[in-house]
């Protein structure tokens, strides 16, 4: 039977203990990700903008319609809090998306996410699911 180094072992156990470590990461953060798209939000409604940046949303009014966006980068989940030209502009690699959240410049290469929302009665207020 081969002894093993102690090097080897050293290495071999600092691995399997960051493994470990991302993998617990991981486990909590879809956690807080599951218990955000379970909460409902309200925050005041201007239909007269065209975006609003409020908490960890985009919304956006074009014509007669109104579209909730997350505000997280897909890249890296860098918070979206600025328009250039029509454009959403990530700060932190510069990924830019339309209004609809489709992708026009990398790094990123998926869409924002979709949200659901509800605008209230009196049009001053909008709910938002997640």
């Amino acid at each position: 039977m081969e002894r093993v180094s102690r090097r080897t072992f050293l290495q071999l156990a600092m691995t399997i203990t960051a493994g470990l470590f991302v993998a617990l990461w991981n486990k909590l953060a879809q956690n807080q990700l599951k218990q955000d798209e379970q909460r409902t939000r309200i925050f005041p409604f201007n239909k007269n903008k065209t975006v609003i940046f409020a908490d960890n949303f985009i919304i956006i009014n074009q014509e007669d319609s109104t579209t909730v966006l997350s505000a997280h980068c897909t890249h890296l989940g860098c918070k979206i809090n600025e328009t250039e030209n029509g454009k959403l502009i990530c700060p932190c690699h510069g990924s830019e998306y339309d209004l609809s959240g489709n992708v026009l410049k990398g790094p990123a290469y998926k869409s924002l996410p979709q949200l659901q929302a509800r605008i209230s009665d009196d049009g001053n207020q909008i709910e938002i699911q997640g």
